[in-house]
């Protein structure tokens, strides 16, 4: 058989079941969101006001700052999100694939995520 309750403890229960429950009002304003200028939309990989398709015919660097090749294509998944490959011409005319993801343009070269020698691996 279970103790009674003490009138304290009963008192207490009874102050948090009638409150009311907090949620978040629609109306409510909202947190401010950072807001994004022309300079970081060009470290931006091809999404916002740079258009990748700027990109073709740079060259391309690895995340060590070695030489990749020329770019010659992109290739997106949608216009809204970082996924795609680029396309990047190496010495002698073979082509590699390179995940776009987390690559930026430096204004005179693509730096790519994977290192070169990942790179040259593939």
């Amino acid at each position: 058989m279970t103790p009674p309750l003490r009138p304290a403890a009963l008192a207490a229960l009874l102050a948090f079941a009638v409150l009311p429950v907090h949620a978040q009002d629609p109306g409510a304003p909202q947190p401010p969101v950072p807001s994004v200028t022309q300079e970081s939309e060009t470290q931006d990989s091809g999404v916002g006001d740079l258009e990748t398709a700027e990109w073709i015919g740079k060259p391309v660097m690895s995340s060590d700052r070695k030489a990749v090749g020329t770019l010659r294509e992109v290739r997106t998944a949608s216009d809204t999100a970082d996924a795609g490959l680029l396309i990047v011409e190496r010495d002698g005319g073979e082509t590699v694939e390179v995940p776009m993801q987390g690559a930026a343009f430096d204004g005179t070269s693509v730096v790519v995520t994977p290192l070169a020698d990942a790179i040259a691996a593939n």
